[in-house]
């Protein structure tokens, strides 16, 4: 559990840098952040994806997975409880694992 809890501190202080960075460049990454549903739009017309896994951040933050049709692009957003969004990570090619081995512990 100590591994997850670490993964979570570090989302959630990379969640807060995103969310409180003013304008919509949120650095010189280019993390694009606008209101939720501009950016659900500018997928959706795009890329054609949609959201299709979530989890989330504490009650600070919701992560988003989208995803075009067999994966051709995917694109990881970070909402926060206002409903702005930032674009973390984009990309092509995204394989779906079916079934996720047992960890040993």
């Amino acid at each position: 559990m100590k591994r997850i809890h670490i993964h979570r501190t570090i989302i959630s202080v990379l969640a807060a840098m995103l969310i409180t960075a003013s304008g919509t460049i949120a650095n010189a990454q280019d993390i694009v952040c606008a209101k939720h549903a501009l950016i659900v739009e500018y997928l959706k017309g795009e890329f054609q994806e949609l959201q299709r896994a979530f989890g989330l951040v504490g009650d600070k933050a919701i992560l988003e997975l989208f995803l075009s049709p067999h994966g051709a692009t995917w694109t990881i957003v970070i909402t926060d409880v206002s409903g702005r969004s930032c674009i973390l990570a984009a990309g092509d090619s995204w394989e779906q694992r079916l079934e996720v081995p047992e960890l040993k512990t």
